[in-house]
């Protein structure tokens, strides 16, 4: 594999110097573009008038460009600032250019749907724009979880499977019961394929797979904006129900040729641990036993990091190299990253190389091209597998305290045979479950884009896209002979490859014409078309005639793995915005989409629309305002379903003579109808002080009916169930960015930005025959994730400890013995303990420059919710966590009364309290319900630019010391105050799931987060 990628390689370094155009020899003028505090302004685009030929400034403002040798004239613009023409006379080699603010952004430009550009001030609905260099700083194995407390609104959730786990990405609440509830991912105008394979789906645990949006480069980045609501995505159709990340890359700049290295080295440990108890050992009852499985016992020599030493420091780097070059007519931009990331876990390690190539052209005055390819190779050894069974994080935390686990590290005897300190059906070794199991995943993915576009007039052009999306995994899994649950005779073995396929086509007309003096009219109309394939060949290899020879064809019992679908969508669409004296505007959107996953006619229709007022520019206000806008917008996006959900389907199965037929026992659903997302907003936008400070606020109502749900069916019907058109979920919230500039002067520059979000769930109704469903995977054994009605998504439902008519906990009366009395009782049906949801989000960023100094902080908050811990529930059976000391000399009297109403007078000990409620491995999830409210020091950056000298080749440099997920400043604790002991902190980071599916809110053997600490060099040539 390195040898396939080291020639890939060396054919796309070939294929950068022949494409690389060379630069016109001109006349090189140098300058400088300042702020209104003459500071250097980076990030200014420089542009020749009248050609495409362009470049931007410097860290320090500075600039050099190549102009015709006679008179000519140069465009500046930034940002933020008012946009400047210039005269270049003959005799000129050096300009100094200052710009000033413009505190209203007029001249701002953000993509929003079908990548299509739009000035800011414009736009009916709430985006939030995010610079790239806000994503390159302070990494992660994934990008997409670098976004938390970034926008408002959004929150993020890690899978537990280390470096590579998929990543879910909500905006404004969760809204969909079967589908996903993920945002589109959209690069260039044109959306990717996110979808994330494989994810755990109850805690009975397993492995998850990777997700799409974590290949890209962040480094290729040149800016992102969310498009939080229906109004601003439902031109995307069924995927941007939820959403839309529009990503824009970078491109070539014309008139000289420039390039970046960024480059990083971070260790990262583990961030939150369970805290054990170290006084006690293996045993029961308080005598010792060294076959125990649980430490009960007596006082004992304790091994307090039997379990810490297990992690390792691990070592992470990321590399990348981009170039950019261009003519007036071609300019081209180049790059190459590789990441090699190491898990906590040994023997786990993601390692990525990916390769971008952007050729753009302007062949005429009306015709130009875009054309990109990307290739991502990436390797994943040894994913860890999350949950209860066989999990190595369950397998490590099952350690009695007075285990010397090195003396395990010899994980088999000279008969082949798993070492264990007692004997299991269902735990190991985590040694062997280490060196003896494996889970490994290979990717190529490729990522060709192309575009032309031409003009038809000064206002009117057509332009046609084409983009294909394919990857290959490769999946291998391995059980040696003897592991526990997985392994057959001699071993297991699994191996399947799955290739997904998509391709986006579409074409847009789009014109803008202006209506007398006032009016102006832009608008843009087109039609495409989505196509999607998905397959997976392999088999499943249960038992091996060779002990341990992990290949197919040594398989005793062989059976196969096999997937085929294929959905296509077409769709048309139509924009108008509509705009008087440019400060109000009223937009109008609609698309109709026909899917192949949906009965005839195959349609579904849905529109929208928006206005703003900018009352800035409407009516005089008081000189404190520097701009105001009023937005409000009402949409609808619809949303279609999985193929082969309309018809019977059939599946081979091996056996007899020939194998059998097998009908899935699901019900088609032939009258089924797309799910549908109606969404009102309104908005303000507010910017004070000349511009010092800034609001803006945005209230949400949306409502998504015709949702998926699964209905059981009666025996006699000849199906187990059905799907059916059912349901109504509402969110609403509030969102709110506010930014500041608390100081400002030559030497010193403060920016704030604080990101709120409120949302609140109702699942309004489901179906008369259906009043609660469990998301995903079904009922859980610690706590269960649902949807009931009058209750909000992702409700969870667990046993509790009972409780009479007057809210007195229930405990049982003693027997004739006098014996097991004064325990807890359990409920007999599982009850509402919480919901998994924040309910509300905060993240506070700052940045600050002293003069060569650069620095910024993220503080991120997530406030109420809750999650359930099956780890510390089997931390509670085993007697390992600290919160077992207390009480294991017995006198514990429970406050409460028997089932007859009399009072207990009963003592218990520790053991016998949390084995009782812990329940093994299936626990009352009350007890281990904790708040994940917590506030965390999420990022810090400081750097310091060094000075390179106007002559020296390097133009900038900046080395910064890096770190995130330093500590908390606040976690939750349990939601239950047991009587008797102490309250019990937040012993798990919530950021972090089984996977990123629709089963949320429950730990248990969760790989845990990392704290990264490490230094980033950056440079510029």
């Amino acid at each position: 594999m390195e040898k396939s990628v080291l020639r890939l390689l060396l054919a796309f370094l070939v294929a950068v110097i022949f494409v690389l155009p060379s630069i016109a020899q001109d006349r090189q003028i140098t300058g400088k573009v300042i702020d209104e505090n003459r500071a250097g302004l980076p990030g200014a685009n420089v542009l020749v008038k009248g050609t495409t030929r362009g470049t931007t400034t410097d860290a320090d403002g500075n600039f050099t460009i190549s102009v015709p040798p006679t008179e000519t004239f140069l465009t500046v613009s930034s940002v933020g600032y008012t946009p400047k023409e210039i005269s270049v006379t003959a005799s000129m080699t050096t300009v100094e250019v200052s710009l000033d603010p413009d505190v209203r952004n007029l001249g701002e430009v953000v993509v929003t749907a079908l990548g299509i550009e739009r000035s800011a001030k414009s736009l009916t609905y709430a985006t939030q724009k995010i610079d790239g260099k806000q994503l390159t700083d302070v990494r992660d194995a994934n990008f997409v979880n670098t976004l938390s407390g970034k926008v408002a609104g959004l929150v993020v959730t890690q899978g537990a499977s280390g470096p590579g786990s998929a990543t879910r990405v909500v905006l404004r609440g969760n809204r969909s019961i079967s589908g996903s509830n993920n945002a589109l991912f959209v690069v260039d105008g044109v959306p990717i394929d996110n979808t994330v394979q494989g994810q755990v789906g109850s805690d009975f645990g397993g492995t998850n797979g990777s997700d799409g949006a974590a290949n890209i480069n962040p480094d290729d980045i040149e800016s992102m904006n969310v498009l939080k609501g229906a109004a601003a995505s439902a031109l995307y159709g069924s995927r941007a129900a939820n959403g839309v990340i529009m990503i824009t890359t970078k491109r070539g700049t014309a008139g000289r040729v420039s390039a970046n290295i960024n480059s990083g080295v971070v260790i990262e440990t583990p961030f939150v641990l369970p805290n054990f108890q170290n006084t006690y050992g293996q045993g029961n009852g308080g005598t010792a036993s060294a076959t125990a499985s649980g430490s009960w016992g007596a006082v004992a020599t304790a091994y307090p990091d039997n379990v810490k030493d297990f992690f390792r420091n691990a070592l992470s780097t990321n590399n990348s190299f981009g170039i950019s070059a261009g003519t007036d007519k071609v300019t081209t931009y180049a790059s190459y990253a590789y990441n090699n990331n190491q898990g906590i876990i040994p023997n786990n390690d993601l390692s990525r190389h990916t390769l971008n190539l952007r050729i753009n052209t302007q062949l005429s005055k009306r015709f130009s091209t875009d054309a990109k390819i990307t290739y991502t190779n990436q390797v994943i050894n040894n994913k860890p597998r999350s949950g209860e069974e066989s999990a190595i994080i369950m397998n490590l935390y099952k350690v009695p305290r007075n285990v010397d686990l090195n003396t395990y590290k010899n994980y088999e005897d000279e008969n082949g045979e798993p070492t264990y300190w007692t004997t299991s059906s269902i735990y190991m070794n985590p040694y062997w479950t280490l060196n003896k199991t494996t889970d490994s995943e290979k990717r190529n993915r490729t990522i060709v884009l192309g575009s032309a576009k031409y003009n038809l007039t000064d206002w009117l052009n057509v332009q046609g896209r084409i983009s294909f999306d394919r990857y290959d995994d490769r999946v291998t899994r391995s059980w040696a002979n003897r592991t526990l649950l997985f392994a057959g005779p001699g071993g297991s073995y699994q191996d399947y490859s799955v290739a997904i396929v998509e391709r986006n086509m579409d074409v847009i007309v789009s014109g803008n014409n202006n209506v007398g003096s006032n009016f102006a009219l832009t608008y843009n109309f087109g039609a495409g078309q989505t196509y999607k394939r998905y397959s997976q060949v392999g088999a499943n290899a249960n038992g091996l005639l060779v002990p341990n020879k992990f290949d197919l064809s040594f398989a005793t019992a062989l059976t196969q793995i096999a997937g085929f679908s294929e959905k296509e969508l077409h769709y048309v669409f139509g924009t108008a915005s509509f705009s008087y004296k440019d400060f109000f505007t009223v937009d109008a959107a609609a698309r109709n989409d026909w899917s192949s996953t949906l009965p005839k006619p195959y349609s579904y229709f849905y529109p929208s629309f928006g206005a703003n007022i900018v009352l800035s520019d409407a009516f005089q206000l008081p000189a404190v305002i520097s701009f105001a806008k009023l937005r409000g917008s009402w949409a609808q996006v619809g949303n279609d379903t999985d193929p082969y959900q309309l018809s019977q389907t059939y599946s081979f199965t091996q056996g007899g003579t020939g194998g059998f037929i097998y009908r899935d026992p699901t019900q088609p659903a032939s009258n089924l109808k797309p799910e549908i997302s109606s969404s009102t907003e309104f908005g303000l936008d507010l910017r004070l002080f000349n511009g010092r400070f800034g609001v803006d606020v945005t209230y949400y109502n949306s409502n998504t009916v015709n949702q998926l749900l699964r209905l059981s069916l009666a025996p006699a019907s000849g199906f187990s169930d059905q799907f059916i058109n059912a349901g109504k979920i509402n969110n609403k919230g509030v969102e709110l960015s506010l930014t500041a500039k608390p100081l400002k002067s030559d030497n010193f520059n403060w920016d704030m930005t604080l990101n709120f979000a409120r949302n609140k769930n109702t699942v309004v109704k489901l179906d008369p025959n259906i009043k609660i469903s469990p998301l995903s995977g079904g009922f859980g054994r610690t706590a269960t994730p649902v949807v009931s009605e009058g209750g909000s998504y992702g409700d969870l439902y667990a046993q509790r400890w009972a409780v009479d008519a007057q809210g007195r906990y229930i405990v049982t009366a003693p027997d004739a013995e006098g014996k097991n009395g004064g325990k807890p009782v359990a409920t007999t049906d599982n009850q509402y303990i919480g919901n998994f949801n924040p309910k509300f989000t905060a993240g506070f960023n700052n940045s600050f420059k002293y003069k060569r100094f650069v620095g910024s902080f993220l503080i991120d908050g997530r406030f109420g919710g809750v999650m359930t811990s099956g780890t510390q529930a089997n931390l509670a059976s085993d007697g390992t966590g600290d919160f077992t000391t207390e009480h294991r000399e017995g006198g514990w009297i429970l406050p409460g009364v028997t089932s007859t109403g009399e009072a207990n007078n009963t003592p218990i000990n520790a053991e016998t309290f949390w084995t009782t409620v812990s329940g093994g491995r299936y626990s009352w999830g009350e007890f281990f319900t904790y708040s994940t409210t917590n506030v965390r020091l999420r990022e810090i950056s400081l750097g310091y630019e060094i000075p390179t000298g106007d002559k020296f080749f390097i133009k900038d440099a900046r080395l910064s010391l890096i770190a995130r997920n330093l500590f908390f400043f606040y976690r939750g604790y349990a939601t239950m105050d047991i009587p008797g002991i102490e309250k019990r902190k937040l012993p798990f980071d919530p950021d972090v799931n089984l996977g990123s599916s629709n089963f949320q809110g429950v730990e248990y053997g969760n790989l845990p987060s990392t704290r990264t600490i490490g230094l980033n060099l950056k440079l510029g040539f």
